[in-house]
């Protein structure tokens, strides 16, 4: 496997000269081909088995682990582990993205760095369920991160490689539905080995190596050829991951709407476990009961709303409604918990809570895909767009600790939330070249 200087080469598949804006009824609503069919169901099952990872190590497995061995600091341990884990996140996507885009050779720019980033995902997980330390944690699930971001990255560039901006919605809401139906799974099955903790990880390890499999395996990549005349420069492939929002502000406008986005929910979110344990008053075992049917309760709405925002979407060529509807929604979801205090309000932010993700899941890809600034490079720029998603996860632990800490426990958590995700639906507005 080699690499290749940035536009040297790996010029994308995606048609050119698609509005931005508008498609015709008539196209969006074409039957999907053979190829897109394979391409639909191979997406799918990789990101359902990252998510379900995603979704089981961070709102259960890693929580469990670290309160075995350290109980009386757990949220402090937790916040620390998680953020230096998010950290190596951040970083590996955008450079995994980058380095996929100049790849050449027989397997193709995408499959070696989505074969390698699945096995060396799964066998960290693997070891990170054998950790009985928190220093052997916190390395194992850094390294986990930042495997499964060298298989995220590539992943990513699938719906601006292989399809037209037309279809884009379709696409966004099928990888969306696979992302929050594999998180929301991962949580609930994840439940279920809060006693066997070490099984549960090498089972989610498993389990993505098998989902990235099914795609490669579904979805052949052509031979990428080598590129002809430039060669390959560090400081050029390091001064690619700046995007100027000055020359692209459309592009910063959406890194920052997804950033605040993610960070309200991740605030909120990555402390679940304890919310119902501290905040609610129940047992540890009693909250890790409901954990699972929490994740389950948001299935139906965020269904629904995936399978109909993206095609929805499509149909009248816009994407900026939906994106800022589904950022108010999340902040009315988490409001609930903040106003009644109670096990049924914490099953009604579930449940708003998946139908807002549903629809931001839908739309939020296809948006993004339309903000990109080179065609060419389009696995480095969706990475660099994926710090929005990395970034805030590697704060949020330590944002929550601070505001739980000092501002007034977790009433004040779910204040922070409701104002992050308003303020992430604000950003969307100026964006220009995306209805």
């Amino acid at each position: 496997m080699t690499t290749a200087p940035i536009g040297s080469g790996t010029e994308s598949t995606v048609p050119s000269g698609q509005p931005t804006d508008t498609a015709p009824a008539t196209v969006a609503d074409q039957a999907p081909t053979t190829g897109e069919r394979r391409l639909l169901t191979g997406l799918m099952a990789n990101s359902v088995a990252l998510y379900a990872v995603y979704g089981a190590v961070p709102a259960v497995l890693l929580p469990n682990l670290v309160a075995d061995i350290d109980p009386g600091s757990k949220s402090t341990s937790l916040g620390v582990i998680s953020a230096v884990g998010a950290f190596g996140a951040m970083l590996a996507n955008p450079v995994a993205g980058a380095l996929s885009d100049r790849t050449h050779g027989r397997f193709g720019r995408r499959a070696p760095w989505m074969a390698g980033g699945a096995l060396l995902g799964g066998l960290s997980l693997i070891a990170l369920g054998l950790g009985n330390n928190l220093l052997w944690i916190g390395v194992a699930w850094a390294l986990a991160q930042i495997s499964l971001n060298g298989l995220q990255a590539p992943l990513t560039a699938v719906i601006p490689d292989r399809t037209p901006e037309h279809r884009r919605g379709v696409f966004s809401s099928a990888a969306g539905l696979a992302q929050m139906l594999g998180a929301t799974l991962g949580a609930a099955a994840a439940a279920g080995f809060a006693h066997a903790l070490g099984l549960g990880f090498a089972a989610f390890g498993v389990l993505v190596v098998i989902g990235t499999a099914v795609y490669l395996l579904l979805n052949k990549e052509p031979a990428a050829p080598a590129p002809q005349g430039e060669v390959f420069r560090w400081k050029a492939f390091l001064a690619g991951f700046w995007v100027s929002p000055r020359k692209h502000p459309d592009f910063g406008w959406a890194f920052l709407g997804r950033f605040l986005l993610v960070l309200g929910y991740y605030c909120v979110a990555s402390y679940q476990l304890y919310i119902l344990d501290d905040y609610l008053g129940l047992t540890r075992d009693h909250a890790n009961h409901l954990v699972p049917l929490l994740s389950l309760s948001m299935l139906p709405g965020l269904i629904v709303m995936i399978v109909v925002s993206g095609p929805w979407s499509d149909r009248v060529g816009r994407r900026k409604p939906f994106v800022i509807a589904s950022s108010l929604g999340m902040a009315g979801a988490l409001a609930l918990p903040l106003v009644l205090h109670s096990v049924a309000s914490m099953f009604g932010y579930a449940v708003l809570s998946g139908c807002a993700f549903g629809m931001y899941m839908a739309v939020d890809t296809a948006l993004m895909t339309q903000v990109l600034p080179r065609p060419d490079a389009a696995a480095k720029d969706m990475g660099v767009l994926n710090v929005a998603n990395a970034l805030p996860q590697a704060l949020a632990p330590a944002v929550a600790a601070v505001v739980i800490g000092a501002l007034g426990g977790y009433s004040a958590l779910f204040v922070a939330g409701i104002l992050l995700t308003v303020l992430g639906a604000l950003s969307i507005l100026p964006i220009r070249t995306v209805r």
